[in-house]
C-alpha cells in the first residue's frame, strides 16, 4: 500500500478504514521512504555546490539569460523553440525537486496519524 495510490476520486470521506498489520507496516514504510526522500532533497538543496550550480545558476540565472535572448528578437525559430524547451525543462526539474519535500511533509503527517490510529486501536 503506497501513500500516493489512487483513492477516492470524488473527494468523499469514506470514514474509518480497517487495515491489517501487514498493510499498516507497508503504509508506514511508504511514509518513511517519502520522509527520507524529503530529507535527502533538503540536504541536497543545502549542499553548497548544488546550491550554486543548480539553485542559483540553473534555476535563477539561466531563465534570465534565456528570457533576454528571447526578448532580443534575434533568435532563429529553432533557437526560440530550443530556449522555450530549456525553460520548460528548468521548470520541470524545479517542480520535481519541490515535490520531494512536499510529499515528505504530507507523509510525516500521515505517519503521525497512522501511529495515533494504531495506538487507539491497540487501546480499544
Amino acid at each position: 500500500m503506497e501513500i500516493y495510490n489512487e483513492t477516492d476520486m470524488h473527494g468523499e470521506d469514506e470514514g474509518p478504514t480497517e487495515m491489517t498489520m501487514a498493510e499498516f507496516d507497508e503504509y508506514k514504510a511508504s511514509c518513511i521512504f517519502l520522509i527520507d526522500q524529503a530529507k535527502a532533497a533538503a540536504e541536497l538543496a543545502a549542499y553548497a555546490p548544488f546550491k550554486q550550480i543548480i539553485m542559483e545558476d540553473y534555476f535563477s540565472n539561466e531563465p534570465k539569460r534565456l528570457g533576454c535572448l528571447i526578448a532580443s528578437g534575434r533568435m532563429t525559430p529553432q533557437g526560440l523553440a530550443g530556449a522555450v524547451e530549456d525553460l520548460k525543462s528548468i521548470g520541470h526539474l524545479r517542480k520535481y525537486l519541490q515535490e520531494f519535500i512536499e510529499k515528505g511533509n504530507i507523509a510525516a503527517g500521515e505517519l503521525e496519524n497512522l501511529e495515533i490510529a494504531r495506538a487507539e486501536a491497540v487501546a480499544a
